[in-house]
């Protein structure tokens, strides 16, 4: 099999994994992201201000964490759309949440190109976007238990938007769109 047939292969095997997930679930928060939290992961992370970051900064705050890349075309705008929508139930419910994206492509996805993504979709002031290094990129994935597949030209992806809580402690596993945001929306 060539190398181009592989990729194809496994980009057609998680696409029908991605379908087969169907509506959004609220699943159970995966092994390690439940029973070690986000803040104790050794990550360290770019914001699109150029500035170094670590999950612990944000440590004590409900935080909303989703992957995503600036070049999709197909899920990520979405799940930006879906983001807006959690962080309004947030807002309406007189909560305080942090919300971090995580960009899947991290070679291409530099802090000026995360900033000007973020300008361009006029996503609020207070979102921050993640690089990193492509280890913690696929590190984060495992924890978050996000499929990808990766080819030349483009990044199949599970979307997932993953609830913390204060302690760092997973406690919302949302996949897909089809769900009501104010199941993110945690105490």
């Amino acid at each position: 099999m060539t190398l181009r047939a592989s990729t194809l292969a496994r980009a057609a095997v998680l696409s029908l994994l991605l379908a087969a997930q169907g509506a959004a679930t609220l699943a159970s928060p995966p092994g390690a992201a439940a029973t070690e939290g986000i803040y104790a992961r050794p990550w360290r992370w770019t914001t699109e201000l150029g500035e170094a970051r670590t999950f612990d900064a944000w440590r004590g705050q409900t935080l909303v964490v989703a992957p995503f890349y600036t070049s999709c075309q197909v899920r990520c705008p979405q799940t930006l759309r879906k983001l807006s929508g959690i962080a309004e139930a947030y807002r309406r419910a007189g909560r305080p949440a942090t919300f971090v994206l995580v960009t899947l492509d991290p070679d291409n996805d530099t802090a000026p190109r995360l900033r000007r993504f973020k300008e361009r979709n006029g996503l609020p002031a207070a979102w921050h976007l993640l690089s990193g290094s492509a280890a913690d990129t696929r590190g984060l994935a495992e924890f978050l238990e996000t499929r990808t597949a990766y080819d030349a030209s483009h990044i199949d992806h599970q979307v997932r938007i993953a609830v913390f809580d204060r302690r760092g402690h997973l406690v919302r596993n949302l996949h897909g769109w089809d769900f009501d945001v104010a199941q993110a929306v945690i105490d």
